[in-house]
Parts: C-alpha cells; structure tokens; sequence
C-alpha cells in the first residue's frame, strides 16, 4: 500500500544523519541571514518586513532538496516492489512534501518573535509558507525526474543543485544583458523563484499556483515515462502515441489558459494589491469610455519586478467597468516618446551596471487617464503602494468633478515661492491652491470658505489682527494645519536661534492647551548633513574641495509611526506639553533629549538662545545640565472644545493639526535634508493631514495603505529591547537547536526499542 511506502521513505529519512544536518542548513541559514547578517535587532537596520526572509527558503531548498531525493532513491530495490512505477513515484512526492513540513514547521518562529517588536503581516505569513510548499512540490518534482535520467548519485547531486539555483535565478539576466521583450518574458516564466514573488507578497495568484502544479505535473509525469521506458514500455507506438500527445497538448494548454484567466487574492491585512470599496464606487459612475495607458521602459521590466504588480493592478481596475481599458506602452518607442513629451511628463534617471562601469540611463513609468477629452497624469510610479490612492485623487475629479481645495498662508519671513514644492505636489493631486498672503488676508477674510483648510507656515509675522482674523476663522468651523514656533533660525547665516517674543498667534494656541516648552528636541535619529569647503584664494592649485559629514541632532529624521508610516523630518523643533485637550500624533524616538534655554548668564547679551552650530552641538555630551533624556511630542491635534482668545466665541469640535515647526514644507531644508534624492514625506503628511481635515477619510487612509509601518516599534526602553534581544536570540540559536538533537536521539532511542523488541 501507499501507506507502507511513505512510512519506509520517512524511516529511511529519520534515521539518517542527512536528514538532520538539512534540517539544520535550512534553519540556521534562513535564521542567521534574517536575524544576524540582516542586523534585525540593530537600530535603524530592524524591520518586521519577512520578504528577505522568504526570498531565503527557495535557495536553501536547491541545496538540500537533492540530498533527501539521493537518500528516497534505491532504483534496485524499487525494482523488487510490488507496486506500479506511478505509486512510488508518489509516495516519494508525499514523502517529501511531509519532510519539508517538519523542517519548515521551526522556522514559524521568525514571524513570532518578529511579532514581539514590530507588527507582522501574518496574512502574508500565511500565504509566504504555502507558497514555500507548493515551491518544494515542484522542486522535488524535477529532482525526481532528474533522478531518472541520472544514474550515477554524485552527478545527479551536483547536476541538481547547479540546475536548481541556475532556475531560480534566470530572472536575473536581463538585468545583466541586452534582452529584448520576448527573451526577458521567457526567462520571467522559467524561473521558479520569479513565480514564487506573488506569494512572498501575500498574494494567491492562480497563474502562479498553476504554473507550479502544471509544471510539477509534467515532471512526475515525465519521470514515469523515463522509468517505464527503461521497463521497456514504447509511449509512441500505435497504441500508446495518442495518449502521449494529447497529454503534451494538455499540459501546453493549461499553461496558456492559466495566463489568461487568473485570479488574485490579497491576503495582506491593508489590502495592497486588491480595490478598496471606495473605489469601486468611483468606477461605477464612469458612463463613458476611460482609457488608462501605460507608459513604461524596457530597462524598468528588467529591473524593477514590481511595475508587473501596476500592470496586474490596472487590469483589476477595468475589471470592475466595461467602459475602462488599459493598454501597456513601450515608452521606448519614438512615438510614444513623443507623445510623453507632449504631456509634459519628464523620464527619471536610474542607476544601471553594465560590464563593470556605472551609467545613468531615463526612463518612464507614467499612467495616463482619458475621461471625456479631459486627462490626468500620474507622472511616475514604481509600485503600487499608494498607486489607489494617486488613481482615486484623479479618477474622482475625472468621473465625479469633484475638486478639493485648500488655503496657503505663510505668516514667517518666507513668500509661497519658497513653499513651491508643496504647492506643486498638491496641484499633482488635483488640489487647487488658494495662496493667500498676509497683506490679502484681511481683505478676503469674510470670503473664507469653512468648507476649504488652511495651511499657515509660521505665524511670527502676523498681526494681532491677523490672528485674529485666523482665530475667527477656526472658531467659525474652519479647518487649519498650523506649522509654527515660539523659536526662528537664521538659516541663511549662521544658523543663531533666537525667540519670537512678538508672536501673536502664540497665545492663541496656548489658550487653546496647545503649549510649546521652552526646548528644543534633539534625537540620535537624525538627518545627516554634508558641509563643503571651497579652496581659498590663496591656497595651492591641487587643493580639492573638502566634504564632511554631520549628524545634526536638532533636524529630527522621526521613525515611522502609525500617523507616519514613512516618518517625516524636523527643523529646530520644540516638544508639545501633554495635556488631555490634545491628541498626539507621533513622538521623537525613545533615545532623544531636549534642551534648555540658556540662561542670562550664559546668553551675555545676545539673542542666540540654543548652541545650534552643527560643527558644536555634535561633540555635546549627554550630561551638559540643559540636557534632559525623554521622548516628547512632535505633533498634535485639538480634540476638546477651544475658546477665542482675540474673539468671543467658541468652537466645540475642532479640526485643528499643530506641528511645533515653521520651517516643517521650506523648500530650502527639504532639499538639504533629502540630499538631493527627492525625500518629500513631510509633504506627504500634509496632504494626508489635509484629507482628514476636510472629511475624507477613505481617501486619507488609501494614501497610506500600500506602506506598512515595517519598524520595531513596540519595545521603547532600551534596557527592555536587549532583554528582550537576549532572549530571543537564546530561544533561536541555542534553545531550539537542542530541540533538533532530541528529536533525533528520541527518534532513535524509540528505533532501538522497537527493533529490541521484535527480536524477542
């Protein structure tokens, strides 16, 4: 029986040293990479993301699947077995399948203790391991057949392993090499690994599974043809050719009809990959024809393996109206080109290698929408993280004409050409910017919709009656997003911090419990800053310019939070006091430090309050008496009824956002922050503040739906995080190792018994 076979191919396993050595390989290997050489418990290295940690497995599996097939194999004793080729053939599939379950079963462990400091995704967990299952099942497929063909063990070992890393890394070759579309498709399709990406993701895609099982099926097949074959059986006879063929055509055609009826189902908890209900509503009202086109570059296929996720998505999306159609553009051919450049839409640079030298080549990735002679334009994207959100923004004004709306008032030194960038990003959302300036404001403060948030960017240049007139508005009902300080730098010189003594919107907030301590956050997770020093004049021709690198501790680089999924930088910025009139929406990080004013003794005249020379405030020891270790507040919002402190009116339900930092959007410090490679995400939370603020909350979550908050957040103090290390590095790499040697002396100990007492 089937039952007997399976049973002998697991003893043979269990008593075998490979068995546990394998065992052993696998997990060590996907354990150490993960935990160890992946610096998990390393701070600003950890992640909770378990892709790298799946993308593992297949490779262990090369390696060791051909040691447990060499160990099932006895081709001269399966000769004397009173069973059909087909039956052994699957009691070794069965076998295995149950054997790379018992080595697999350990690894459950990594998303557990994952789990202990970060927020795992266990629906991609769940999908993640099934898919490493079906994987094995058609590794050992072909390993199988490989047997067949491959008498001698040694060659069979060496051929297998080199056959099965040389599949799953196929994929990469156009990488490498000048493949055009049909060679780079063949090469996607062969290899396993590229298949296993949807899993990995948290994704059941059928034309993965199919491939997998279809594949799997032509290889178990295969190896029975072989070992019938050497019996002496003819599958191309008169008899026995139709057969053949048909099931070759079989096998073909599945292949073909699992490419072009597919299912995807997303397993992940934020629904990355799947259409929101929101959106759903959006495509229903589309009466006319929408057209989505495409744009993309060859190089960007090859490269980036998730812009197959955009095309996959999109298709989701004509799926859901028959008057949507999406069509896939080679944005490499002139024409094409030509019409990009019509609408405007500009390549982005990447970095490619190519025969060892570095070079920079353009390319497109932009979505064009067509809605009744109107467009829209999404003008690069790379994945589909946020990609719903960036389709609804322009989908919903398409179809709905619907608009959104918002003021912009800087109340410091700085004009709205100096807040550019975000003015640029909003209006790419279908924003429509009002820019108020504070000469206009008491002009049009009677015309100032409830219905529209303002954005006000520092308030030290305002009027009493200016404050007022702000006051009146947010009393009145009226939506705001306050980016200020009770603290301006003198940016353009030597970066001096001085005291906004004739702040008259200060008060305001601090009548409304919002209270700035008098401190400036400092955080060892911080922006990097690089300074440039130019030779003089009378320096020596061959001196160089000169570049150093600073960590600045008072521009803030804050962590991923749930309200910033991304973290955000900040400028010189000052703590929140905690009360219960204020909702907090993300803090410093739990190693930061505030620092205190200086004293009149220590000012000695001058206006400069805080050392704020990065060259200085660097070499700052921790124990400087104005310092005090604590993690503080960096954002607010107003959640209990306020009073008017300029008017006399109230306003029970506030919707007001306070950020303790002016310069939050300068176009200026975003750009030095970023160091040139575009780092925008306090913009981001603008225009996810501004979403909220004005009701739409669909759209303000569907913003941050594709980005997970991947950080180690949930242990904060220091001392619990390395007990916390210790013990989960003690329960991986030496509890659970001591788990395995039992294992196999209980297994052997129960052998003996056995074998002990048959004898008697």
């Amino acid at each position: 029986m089937l039952k007997q076979l399976i049973k002998k191919d697991l003893h043979s396993n269990f008593i075998s040293p490979h068995f546990y050595i394998c065992a052993l390989i696998l997990y060590f290997t996907c354990t150490f990479q993960f935990f160890i050489y992946g610096r998990f418990f390393i701070e600003g290295f950890g992640s909770s993301n378990l892709n790298n940690f799946f993308s593992t497995i297949p490779y262990v599996f090369s390696l060791i699947i051909p040691i447990f097939i060499l160990q099932l194999s006895n081709p001269e004793q399966e000769q004397t077995f009173p069973f059909s080729t087909f039956k052994i053939l699957l009691s070794k599939l069965v076998s295995m399948i149950l054997i790379l379950a018992i080595i697999v079963l350990p690894l459950f462990i990594v998303p557990i203790i994952v789990n202990i400091f970060g927020q795992v995704d266990f629906g991609q967990v769940f999908v993640g391991f099934v898919g490493i299952f079906i994987y094995g099942i058609l590794c050992v497929s072909l390993c199988l057949f490989l047997k067949e063909i491959i008498l001698s063990k040694p060659v069979f070992l060496v051929v297998a392993i080199i056959f099965l890393l040389a599949i799953d890394s196929i994929h990469f070759v156009p990488l490498y090499t000048n493949c055009n579309n049909f060679f780079t498709n063949i090469f996607n399709f062969v290899s396993f690994i590229f298949h296993f990406d949807s899993f990995s993701k948290g994704i059941f895609d059928t034309r993965d599974i199919f491939y997998f099982l279809i594949t799997s099926t032509f290889f178990i097949a295969f190896s029975y043809f072989v070992n019938e074959s050497k019996k002496g059986k003819n599958f191309f006879d008169r008899k026995n050719f139709g057969y053949s063929i048909l099931f070759i055509l079989i096998i073909i055609f599945s292949y073909i009809d699992g490419t072009r009826v597919y299912g995807r189902f997303d397993f992940t908890k934020d629904k990355q990959f799947s259409i929101s209900r929101f959106t759903k509503n959006i495509l229903r009202d589309a009466d006319e024809s929408v057209r989505i086109n495409f744009y993309r570059s060859k190089e960007l296929i090859n490269r980036y393996p998730e812009v197959g996720d955009i095309v996959d998505y999109l298709k989701i999306v004509a799926k859901e109206n028959k008057n949507i159609s999406v069509k896939i553009l080679d944005a490499d051919k002139q024409e094409n080109i030509d019409v990009l450049e019509k609408l405007e839409i500009s390549p982005q640079q990447i970095e490619i290698v190519n025969n060892n030298k570095t070079e920079y080549i353009k390319i497109y990735s932009a979505i064009v929408i067509e809605y009744l002679g109107k467009q829209k334009i999404i003008p690069f994207v790379l994945s589909t993280a946020s990609l719903e959100f960036e389709l609804d923004m322009r989908l919903e004004n398409l179809i709905k004409d619907k608009n959104h709306c918002v003021y912009i008032l800087c109340g410091n030194e700085y004009e709205i050409n100096d807040y550019s960038y975000l003015q640029l990003m909003l209006e790419s959302s279908n924003f429509e910017c009002f820019v108020l300036t504070k000469e206009s404001l008491e002009f049009f403060q009677n015309q100032l919709s409830q219905e529209i948030p303002l954005l006000i960017f520092g308030t030290n240049k305002l009027t009493q009656e200016h404050a007022s007139i702000i006051e009146q508005f947010i009393l009145s009902g009226g939506k705001a997003f306050i980016a200020t300080s009770q603290y301006s730098t003198n940016i353009n010189g030597a970066w001096n911090i001085e005291k906004n003594e004739q702040d008259n919107f200060i008060p305001v907030l601090k009548n409304w419990n919002v209270n700035f301590e008098d401190k400036i956050v400092n955080d060892i997770s911080n922006i990097r800053i690089s300074f440039y020093s130019a030779p003089q004049k009378n320096s020596p021709q061959n001196e160089n310019t000169l570049y150093e690198y600073i960590n600045y501790p008072q521009w803030l680089s804050v962590l991923p939070q749930k309200n910033i999924p991304n973290g955000i930088s900040m400028f010189w910025a000052s703590p929140i006091q905690k009360n219960n009139f204020i909702q907090p929406l993300f803090f410093s990080s739990p190693q930061s430090w505030t620092v205190a004013e200086f004293d009149d003794s220590i000012k000695r005249g001058t206006k400069n309050i805080f050392l704020s020379d990065p060259f200085t405030v660097q070499k700052n020891f921790i124990n400087d008496p104005l310092f005090k270790k604590e993690q503080v507040v960096l954002g607010a919002k107003i959640v209990e009824p306020i009073s008017g402190f300029y008017n006399f009116e109230t306003n029970e339900n506030p919707n007001v956002i306070v950020i303790p930092n002016q310069y939050f959007a300068l176009n200026l410090l975003l750009e030095l922050a970023s160091g040139g490679v575009s780092d925008f995400r306090n913009l981001d939370f603008i225009l996810h503040s501004v979403l909220e603020l004005n009701g739409d909350d669909e759209l303000a979550h569907l913003q941050n739906a594709g980005f997970k908050n991947t950080s180690l957040y949930k242990i904060n103090d220091s001392y619990e995080f390395v007990m916390a290390k210790n013990s989960c590095l003690f329960v991986t790499f030496i509890l659970m190792p001591i788990l395995y040697l039992l294992f196999a002396i209980i297994f052997n100990i129960l052998r003996k018994v056995k074998n002990k007492n048959v004898k008697f």
